[in-house]
């Protein structure tokens, strides 16, 4: 076993058994690039553990967010974090496993007036930042805008009951923030998720979720850990694939739901 003060020989044998499937160049690239991620609540959360043992080792986190009760259904937390900020919570986390990781911590979030000298190039984002606030969607745009001017590849997560649906923003090649659909002022979280997610893309069960909303706006928005923590295998290699420069589809989508109910069941809906 190497000594864990011996950084490259400690990276080598973490980093072993991805022998074979993640050439050594590929595995070099993913060791030296930055990964922000903004929102390490559950879908950004999830995505952190997996990309650092598959060999990521220099990330930006960035959460506004401390851990409560509910969060607990899908989130890696304990009752141990609860009032602990999900960033520094997720470092510490993220250390316990690779000691000479190198991670960067804002307990603040995405600040719209900060985000634009925080970002590097060459620098690859996962957005996870939470939208069911003015303040979240004018994080989530001032993200994308800094991103856009920075010409960085952005990949956009949301956690739809059984279905995860990722859409990937390269702003080298259009350099329109969230594709122009979302422009701030004044709207509704539920007209930028409506802006944001196309209707082909939601599960048939959210639905009798969103008429309740209507009803009472009130209501939390229901997620399940099965979905959220979905992201982080489709995220590894989503992101190798971006490193080595291989094709990868604009938009993902995966219902969970779907993929094990027999046929005939899945087009009535059961």
């Amino acid at each position: 076993m190497p000594h864990p003060d011996d950084h490259d020989a400690f990276y080598a044998e973490l980093t072993s058994r991805n022998r074979g499937l993640v050439a050594p160049e590929l595995q070099a690239r993913l060791r030296k690039t930055r990964i922000v991620v903004a929102g390490c609540g559950s879908t950004g959360g999830a995505v952190l553990m997996p990309l650092l043992r598959t060999g990521a080792e220099r990330m930006l986190l960035l959460d506004p967010g401390d851990y409560e009760l509910n969060n607990l259904n899908r989130q890696d937390a304990t009752l141990a974090d609860l009032g602990r900020n999900k960033a520094a919570v997720q470092a510490e986390r993220l250390l316990a496993v690779n000691p000479h990781a190198s991670l960067e911590v804002h307990q603040e979030g995405v600040d719209p007036k900060t985000i634009a000298g925080l970002l590097l190039p060459q620098d690859l984002v996962v957005d996870a930042v939470d939208v069911t606030t003015p303040a979240g969607i004018e994080a989530k745009l001032s993200l994308h805008r800094a991103a856009a001017d920075r010409r960085l590849t952005v990949l956009t997560a949301y956690d739809i009951a059984a279905t995860q649906y990722i859409e990937v923003f390269d702003y080298e090649s259009d350099p329109r923030p969230l594709r122009g659909r979302i422009k701030g002022g004044t709207m509704s979280s539920e007209a930028v998720l409506r802006s944001l997610i196309p209707p082909r893309a939601l599960p048939r069960e959210i639905f009798p979720v969103l008429k309740e909303r209507r009803r009472d706006a009130s209501l939390g928005f229901p997620q399940l850990v099965m979905t959220s923590t979905l992201l982080g295998a489709l995220a590894v290699e989503m992101i190798l694939r971006l490193l080595d420069a291989r094709p990868i589809r604009r938009t993902v989508r995966v219902d969970l739901a779907d993929l094990v109910r027999p046929p005939l069941r899945r087009s009535a809906g059961h």
